[in-house]
């Protein structure tokens, strides 16, 4: 047979970890409108408002830290399922129907949840700074502080 196979013909816990990649997915996707948003407002910004562009990104990176961490959650619950599925055995080089915590059977996971856990850790300083960002802005509107806006009064003598 094939050497790859889908999921759902191997475990019978197919939809669980379907579903955790979607939310990646849907999380990767909201952080690339995230930085559109935030490169328009970078290169933009001086010639027009575009306190509403950051604040899209500011969403879009919110929004993308829900679903990393909902991914997150959904794949370590279903690491510590109850599954069944079809191994290879190395000792007698046949398929083995094999019962335990999915945790278990995969010796503890892959990259992948680690590159998860790492892009939310990422992410949340990210979207600590957008909203640092955000709110210097709501203070500072364009970009100009209280002393550039205001020149300083000149000594007149009569």
């Amino acid at each position: 047979g094939e050497a790859c196979r889908p999921l759902d013909e191997v475990c019978d816990n197919a939809g669980a970890i379907g579903h955790a990649g979607n939310l990646g997915v849907v999380g990767l996707l909201a952080t690339v409108v995230g930085q559109i948003c935030l490169l328009l407002y970078l290169f933009l910004r001086k010639r027009r408002d575009m306190s509403k562009v950051l604040w899209g990104a500011a969403g879009a990176f919110a929004f993308a830290w829900v679903m990393l961490l909902a991914s997150w959650a959904v794949f370590a619950s279903a690491m510590g399922g109850e599954t069944t599925c079809t191994i290879v055995d190395v000792t007698t080089r046949k398929a083995a129907r094999v019962t335990g915590s999915f945790g278990d059977i995969l010796n503890g996971g892959s990259y992948s949840y680690g590159f998860v856990i790492f892009s939310w850790l990422l992410l949340t300083a990210v979207l600590g700074l957008v909203v640092q960002r955000v709110l210097f802005d709501m203070k500072n509107p364009y970009g100009v502080s209280e002393k550039e806006a205001l020149p300083e009064p000149e000594d007149v003598t009569l």
